[in-house]
């Protein structure tokens, strides 16, 4: 089971690599304020996406340096692993990043109204103390995943990352809701499905996660820890499939406006040329060189009127 997750694991950072390189490319060109968080927030959970990547593959060679028996004693009592500990203590600091990340947007998208992020922010808090109990209770050599400590306080770290990510992206989706609601009143359309859609569908990613583990853990089945490898590179996943569909979108949306705006406007600038003073000809600024130039070198009395 150690063997597939961390192949999935595998599989996943290379959706992450591919990923943050777009991200990185969107970001280059974006000049708004929120540019610096975004690229540091990327910057810092792909490393640690890339770190337990690292710890996964030494890991597996660590278990398989003897024989197949030695590596099914190896992932089967994790106490005092080292590795193991390591590796989960990078999870549970990429799950802290991406929750602050969400409770930063869920606080700029309410008009940085913080009284919106103190039940998530509580929340968070509560996650950050717990979870690392939970983590530090792997340390003793004697330490199994079933152990009251561990699993008790491993149950609660797992509920209440699901209950942040929930109450986070929810928040979200429903002013992006509460506002596009508001506008389609004047446009007759729902102008922020789009973003509504992203942050469902993203939120959705790493909430569904977390509550798979939080199921497999609470019967009692070891899949529950074996999935934290795919979780770390999900919870890496996630803020970044929202700036790179986002950013796509964004683009989408400039050229196409580019394409009404070229169309609903003439391209030449049109000159007016008197030929006397009754008569006037309309000549493409593009031709003023041609059939109007020479009207205009022919007459000293000449008009020139640009209406743009």
């Amino acid at each position: 089971m150690y063997i597939t997750g961390i192949w999935l694991e595998a599989i996943l950072y290379g959706i992450n690599c591919v990923l943050f390189s777009i991200c990185l490319f969107i970001l280059q060109g974006h000049d708004g304020a929120s540019r610096k968080t975004l690229l540091f927030s990327s910057v810092i959970q792909f490393s640690l996406a890339t770190a337990h990547v690292i710890v996964s593959l030494l890991e597996l060679m660590a278990a398989f340096a003897t024989s197949a028996s030695a590596a099914n004693d190896y992932f089967t009592n994790p106490g005092g692993n080292e590795l193991f500990v390591g590796g989960f203590f990078v999870y549970i600091v990429n799950t802290f990043a991406q929750e602050l990340l969400l409770i930063w947007r869920l606080y700029v998208i309410w008009e940085r109204n913080f009284k919106i992020c103190i039940i998530p922010l509580i929340l968070w808090m509560l996650h950050c103390s717990i979870a690392s109990i939970a983590v530090s209770g792997f340390i003793p050599a004697t330490a199994t995943a079933l152990s009251r400590n561990v699993h008790s306080y491993g149950l609660a770290g797992w509920g209440l990352e699901t209950c942040v990510n929930f109450l986070a992206s929810g928040g979200i989706a429903y002013r992006l809701w509460h506002a596009g609601r508001r506008t389609a009143i004047l446009t007759g359309r729902l102008n922020y499905k789009a973003s509504f859609l992203i942050v469902i569908e993203c939120g959705a990613l790493i909430t569904t996660c977390t509550a798979v583990m939080f199921a497999l853990y609470a019967a009692g089945k070891p899949e529950g820890l074996v999935g934290v490898g795919a979780a770390t590179q999900i919870a890496t996943i996630s803020p970044l499939l929202i700036i790179a569909r986002v950013g796509f979108a964004m683009s989408k949306r400039k050229t196409i406006s580019a394409a009404a705006t070229l169309s609903a406007f003439p391209s030449p600038l049109q000159v007016n040329v008197a030929r006397t003073l009754d008569t006037y000809e309309d000549y493409p600024l593009g031709d003023i060189s041609g059939a109007g130039g020479r009207g205009l070198r022919n007459r000293e009395e000449t008009k020139i009127m640009i209406a743009a």
